[in-house]
């Protein structure tokens, strides 16, 4: 249980007020905070003692550098652990600073490697954007969590 949580927290990127607002075109901008969401997931228990798992979080998260601080994201996702507690997910989510603002991410858990992120995409000062990033757990409780993410996004 504590696992799966842990998966969800570390591919339900929860990020916060992303933004230098003036980022030039094909700048690449790090941006690093800590995202908190909550979760709403169905377990499916295997016939192999492992567990198949849905999820879907909503995201607050603190942004820097960004002249907001903060971001609000939703994600939706699935996940496999195995009987001996190791696991696997992918994510995708959606993150907003204003209404037109966002970028859309695509995100994976695997053993041993951690939570991985590939950009794919936005609206507004985010259109066309790419990139990768991080992220690693801080803490798990009940349906919930927070994380440490670091994006590395480059707009066209």
């Amino acid at each position: 249980m504590r696992k799966e949580i842990l998966c969800m927290l570390l591919i339900s990127l929860g990020l916060g007020n992303l933004a230098p607002e003036d980022a030039n075109a094909g700048e690449t901008v790090t941006y690093r905070g800590v995202g908190t969401f909550v979760a709403n997931r169905s377990t499916l228990p295997l016939a192999n003692g492992g567990a198949a798992f849905q999820m879907a979080n909503d995201v607050v998260a603190t942004i820097e550098p960004s002249k907001s601080g903060v971001l609000y994201g939703d994600c939706a996702g699935l996940g496999y652990a195995d009987a001996e507690g190791e696991y696997s997910a992918r994510t995708f989510c959606t993150f907003a600073e204003t209404e037109t603002d966002g970028f859309a991410i695509d995100a994976s858990m695997e053993p041993g490697v951690g939570g991985t992120v590939k950009i794919i995409g936005g609206s507004g000062k985010w259109a066309g954007a790419s990139g990768d990033g991080t992220l690693e757990a801080k803490s798990a409780d009940g349906y919930g969590g927070s994380y440490n993410y670091e994006f590395r996004i480059t707009t066209p």
